[in-house]
């Protein structure tokens, strides 16, 4: 017990950007990071484990853009892990039922975009994930949890779940149908809707610590939003659409006075949405641009 006392752990988090990944190396006094990491990512961890079968051999773990928080307490890292196993999105410890019911209690007075990115409540679940498998469920992410029905809740724990399997599998995102998109990848319309969600208060008037404002993309047509059907009897409203309606990042019938703007070369279906790398002042701000390489626009 004394010795489990004194085991310190470390955490990281890799947020937007961050990457971890070993390789093997001959030499541990000075070893430059693989050619294939973009010369832009900062280093910020590198450990080595000597190999005790093969002498001279080292096994080095490199961590990029990433968040180090040591020491942390090991037992309470290893409680955390193991009451969170069953909820995490892609534990193979992973239970539907136990999220489900994670939703519903703890996260039914929430917006459902809030409770997604709850890491107490579904952990490992990020903004591309909320924002694609919310679209694939046809929900529209400013609705409450306690307004979702136990079908579609289900629904989107199981497209949440496929979605991040297939990323972890393949190690590369999977189809974007409405992040960063201007026309919606299941229906082809350009209702593209895009807005800031989150940090909505619980129906106490707290505000969730684990709750925060994200860019969130939705499609107005497969994801259809009605005021009506809110189960939220105390007004509760997510503090980013009190007031606001977002940005129609397509032309919607209905709003025929506002205008996207497009390449003047190639059109509107050659615009896309990209983010700023370059760090300065606009540093991950989105913004249009044209799709074809030789286009300045």
């Amino acid at each position: 017990d004394d010795a489990s006392s004194s085991e310190s752990a470390m955490r990281l988090h890799f947020g937007m950007n961050g990457s971890f990944r070993t390789r093997k190396v001959a030499n541990h006094e000075t070893q430059p990071p693989p050619s294939s990491t973009p010369h832009w990512k900062q280093n910020d961890l590198r450990l080595y484990f000597e190999d005790g079968n093969n002498p001279g051999i080292y096994t080095v773990a490199e961590a990029w853009d990433t968040t180090v928080n040591y020491p942390v307490s090991a037992s309470s890292a290893r409680d955390k892990f193991t009451n969170s196993s069953s909820r995490d999105v892609c534990s193979v410890l992973f239970n539907a039922q136990n999220v489900f019911t994670s939703l519903r209690q703890s996260g039914s007075r929430l917006n459902i975009s809030d409770a997604l990115l709850n890491q107490e409540i579904f952990p490992g679940v990020g903004n591309i994930i909320k924002i694609e498998s919310l679209h694939r469920s046809k929900i529209d992410p400013r609705r409450m949890v306690n307004s979702i029905t136990d079908i579609e809740l289900r629904r989107l724990i199981r497209n949440a779940r496929q979605y991040s399997m297939d990323w972890l599998q393949t190690g590369r995102a999977g189809t974007k149908l409405v992040y960063n998109q201007t026309v919606c990848g299941t229906c082809q319309g350009m209702t593209i809707k895009m807005q800031k969600i989150g940090g909505s208060s619980a129906a106490d008037g707290n505000s969730s610590s684990n709750s925060m404002s994200r860019v969130t993309f939705w499609c107005t047509s497969c994801q259809p939003f009605d005021p009506t059907s809110q189960g939220n009897s105390s007004g509760t409203t997510s503090s980013s659409t009190a007031g606001s309606q977002g940005t129609i990042l397509g032309r919607n019938p209905t709003l025929s006075n506002r205008t996207q703007p497009q390449c003047p070369q190639h059109g509107l279906r050659a615009t896309k949405l990209s983010r700023v790398r370059k760090e300065g002042d606009n540093t991950l701000r989105i913004f249009f641009t044209c799709k074809m390489k030789s286009c300045q626009y």
